[in-house]
């Protein structure tokens, strides 16, 4: 008989980006293979309200100073009232302060989770906490294995596992639910280039629109959606306005239906500098649309140039218009290019084989 475990999942962040949906995704599934899963977050969080939503035992911590003893005392007073088998930290502070506390009240396994292209720091604190503290460390790519190596030459490569997020493929399969073209305005033979996560830099937003810019002249029924909220907002609709795109355009903020947009777009571009994951480009492929992806950070280990999608240099506008004026000038080719992302998301990229690779490296922890 299969054991269940009692995984507690640690998150300090009060906004609800990447990082929360993939433990949100995380804790749904694998209470889905029946284990329990409880959450330590800040109170009032979107994550924490979501959790809860969806009948998780949410406890509350206000995350203090790192190894402050105050947060750590009461991390150990959660901990010994439901007495996990292991804990999964969302960054460095939880694994100080959280992991701190599991440490000292016998928590078998701790282990922090690495979702982004961003090195540890060589000092002593971490250290120690990666070291000492930390039963392993999981990373969401190669890419983040490397660079996560890089900077800490004391951190075994041993040490660190690699699984890919995973995305449950079923709502991007299915029929479209609503006729989201009609409801933007988009007419039935517009070409729609979609974008979606954080309107900040690092995403590279205004690559895009410049790219976007060369090509709405050559192609009429070009048609841009923008699905994020972010501090560009502002900059983004005065672009579109100064060059005459507004009609063009069309800014939705924050979306939940991400899967009725993913199937309502022809492309996807991500055209970011460096990148956490990209769990944007799985779920467009999973809705069989070819994608466009700067060749940063984790991305070409999802998408395979020429195959799922292009590969572009960041902060490239004009191979950015390239790839998107040979995709609307060959549908054949975008159709051929979405059937074989979908193919990869199944291949490699699902919910269920994320789940069974974090049982795997549980199992793995627990025999150390």
């Amino acid at each position: 008989m299969k054991r269940r475990f009692h995984w507690v999942f640690a998150n300090s962040i009060q906004m609800f980006a990447g990082g929360e949906i993939w433990m949100l995704t995380a804790m749904r599934g694998l209470r889905q293979r029946g284990h329990t899963v409880s959450l330590i977050c800040r109170p009032g969080t979107e994550l924490a309200r979501r959790a809860r939503a969806e009948g998780f035992p949410v406890f509350n911590l206000q995350f203090r100073g790192d190894f402050d003893p105050i947060s750590i005392f009461r991390a150990a007073a959660i901990l010994k009232k439901i007495r996990p088998d292991g804990l999964l930290t969302n960054m460095d502070k939880e694994l100080r302060v959280v992991g701190t506390a599991a440490r000292l009240v016998g928590v078998r396994v701790i282990l922090p989770r690495r979702g982004s292209d961003f090195p540890l720091k060589n000092h002593t604190v971490y250290r120690w906490s990666y070291t000492k503290l930390a039963s392993g460390v999981l990373a969401n790519s190669e890419a983040t294995k490397r660079t996560l190596l890089k900077n800490a030459p004391w951190l075994s490569p041993n040490s660190v596992k690699v699984i890919y997020n995973g995305i449950d493929p079923a709502p991007y399969v299915r029929p479209p639910q609503r006729n989201l073209r009609q409801e933007f305005g988009f007419a039935p033979e517009d070409f729609v280039v979609g974008f979606v996560g954080q309107l900040d830099e690092r995403k590279g937003v205004f690559d895009l629109l410049k790219a976007f810019r060369q090509l709405s002249a050559k192609i009429p029924h070009l048609r841009l959606l923008l699905c994020g909220s972010g501090n560009l907002r502002e900059k983004i609709v005065r672009f579109l306005r100064e060059n005459h795109l507004l009609k063009k355009g069309v800014l939705t903020g924050f979306r939940d239906d991400i899967p009725e947009i993913m199937k309502m777009i022809d492309v996807l571009v991500l055209p970011s500098l460096w990148e956490g994951f990209g769990i944007v480009v799985i779920e467009a492929m999973a809705a069989a649309k070819p994608v466009v992806v700067t060749r940063a950070s984790n991305l070409p280990e999802i998408v395979m140039d020429g195959v799922e999608g292009f590969w572009v240099e960041p902060r490239s506008p004009r191979q950015i218009a390239e790839a998107l004026a040979r995709l609307a000038r060959e549908p054949a080719l975008g159709k051929k290019m979405g059937e074989a992302g979908r193919r990869r998301v199944f291949r490699q990229f699902t919910l269920q084989h994320m789940v069974s690779a974090l049982e795997a490296y549980f199992w793995e922890l627990l025999a150390k």
